[in-house]
């Protein structure tokens, strides 16, 4: 079960304590996950000619980045695709970005940042990175912000040199907050970070005005706004929800809400559609819109809802166009790397592109509608804190093997076995692309517990292994133990059982 904002909510016979319990008998970090694919009646997959796993609307176009650092363009909604970029010994890129008509950038495993100043028709490599970039957002080819495996770097001099991300008013930030969420720029000043203790937890704002060469942190009450943040009409935007009334008996409520702001300092509350946010919540948001529940498809100029009062005058908080209609969708596993094109939409879920053709509508009704989500969280900056928040698998992989997104629940809802530890092993093929293949999951585990370990398993995403600088495919196995937990069998209190070996 979940509750508007894609949070598990557990039953109350589970305590605090069997929570506890649970969680130091585990070997695998978590994060939430998916139970099953919904249907994909209705979505006719397309490719672009490699693995992707970045996917956007950009100049009335879609564009898509993976593995080979291949960037490609399709301007015919995701018919056909146009290679724009290839380098077998690039990596594997896993964001790209625009900054108005002409400049994007793209990154990811490879050493370099590539970068585009023609709108996409040409991209250049020269600014070195680091270190394997899970996110980055530029404002221009000087001033960037990068998060790679261990740290949140920025740069003011095309990557020269790079220091850690400090904010004067807050400088032990990563103390609490240890996740990147989002990173996002506006121009080469203004570039911007959402930081957060978890996946869907609050956090800070770390905001630059001049390029990175100082920082600031805001944090906004309340868990005002979501957890991405985009760019449009000259602006910071999250849209989410805010808790209001939580002093009242009986806690509070989160309520459809969206933040903007024009530098990152001070920042706009505004109400969003509630009609269609109210009861499933709208996530996956971008410049073009928003998904509502699992089936609705929300245009941007409708987030903002419209007045109450006929009479009342329109404000900068209410759309100045006439309404777009909303768009049905058929139901499908969610992501935010999506793009649309007229009245076809296209998804990249766990490295895959599969578009559908809208069906648009006047009214819709979301109650019960509650979408699954492809998740892209990564693991924590710096270090894992065993029996803490969330963690990635990597500890666990042999020596040369580095994980993207690997992460695994510590409790697994079982109907049919018993509450308690057991082991668990996982086999798996890492592609050339890094994708997992030929997942097999064995050991003395309920068959419902072993299909969910499976599907996480095979939502994960590793750096390419490399030989001779081009990557292949390797098998990995792991091994350890997850806590099952059935509600009509709840655990007797246990004996801690030793951690078996990281690897074998």
């Amino acid at each position: 079960m979940y509750n508007s904002d894609r949070h598990p909510i557990l039953p109350h016979s589970l305590s605090p304590s069997s929570i506890r319990v649970a969680a130091a008998l585990i070997l695998f970090a978590s994060i939430p996950f998916q139970l099953s694919s919904q249907s994909t009646i209705g979505w006719t997959p397309v490719s672009p000619g490699f693995s992707p796993q970045a996917l956007l609307e950009h100049e009335g176009a879609m564009w898509a980045a993976g593995s080979d650092a291949t960037i490609a363009v399709s301007t015919d909604s995701g018919l056909h695709w146009k290679t724009k970029y290839h380098d077998p010994r690039g990596g594997l890129l896993l964001s790209l970005a625009f900054v108005g008509a002409n400049f994007g950038y793209a990154a990811g495993a490879g050493p370099h940042l590539l970068t585009t100043t023609d709108g996409g028709d040409s991209w250049t490599g020269s600014i070195a990175l680091p270190e394997a970039t899970f996110q980055a957002a530029f404002g221009d080819t000087k001033h960037g912000v990068v998060r790679t495996r261990t740290a949140l770097l920025s740069t003011i001099d095309g990557g020269k040199t790079w220091k850690p991300v400090s904010p004067e008013n807050d400088p032990d930030w990563m103390q609490k907050y240890p996740f990147t969420v989002d990173l996002a720029a506006l121009d080469g000043n203004h570039l911007i970070v959402r930081v957060s203790e978890g996946e869907a937890g609050d956090g800070e704002f770390l905001w630059t005005a001049n390029g990175g060469a100082t920082w600031n942190a805001n944090y906004l009450p309340h868990g005002a706004g979501g957890g991405d943040v985009f760019v449009e009409q000259a602006r910071y935007w999250s849209i989410g929800g805010e808790v209001v009334g939580s002093d009242q008996p009986g806690g509070g409520l989160r309520i459809p809400m969206a933040v903007r702001s024009n530098d990152g300092i001070q920042w706009e509350h505004l109400p969003v559609f509630r009609e269609a946010c109210h009861w499933a919540g709208c996530g996956g948001c971008t410049p073009q819109g928003c998904f509502a529940g699992g089936t609705f498809f929300v245009p941007f100029s409708r987030l903002l809802e419209p007045p109450a009062n006929p009479d009342r005058p329109a404000t900068s908080a209410q759309p100045s166009a006439a309404l777009e209609p909303l768009d049905r969708l058929p139901k499908h596993m969610l992501s935010n790397q999506w793009a649309r094109g007229g009245s076809n939409l296209c998804l990249l879920t766990q490295g895959a592109i599969e578009c559908t053709t809208l069906t648009t509508v006047e009214t819709l009704d979301t109650k019960g509608d509650l979408a699954q989500w492809d998740h892209h969280t990564f693991p924590p900056l710096l270090r894992d804190k065993p029996g803490m928040g969330e963690a990635s698998i990597e500890p666990a992989l042999p020596n040369g093997f580095h994980c993207i997104r690997c992460n695994l629940t510590r409790i697994f809802v079982s109907k049919t076995g018993n509450s308690g530890p057991v082991p668990v092993q996982i086999a798996l093929v890492i592609s050339p692309a890094g994708e997992p293949q030929n997942v097999k999951i064995s050991g003395d585990m309920p068959e419902d517990v072993a299909a969910q370990v499976r599907t996480a398993a095979s939502g994960w995403l590793f750096e390419p292994y490399l030989e001779n600088g081009k990557p292949k495919s390797v098998p990995v196995s792991l091994h350890g133990q997850v806590f099952v937990m059935n509600f009509d069998k709840p655990p007797h209190v246990p004996t801690v059982v030793p951690m078996p070996p990281h690897n074998q």
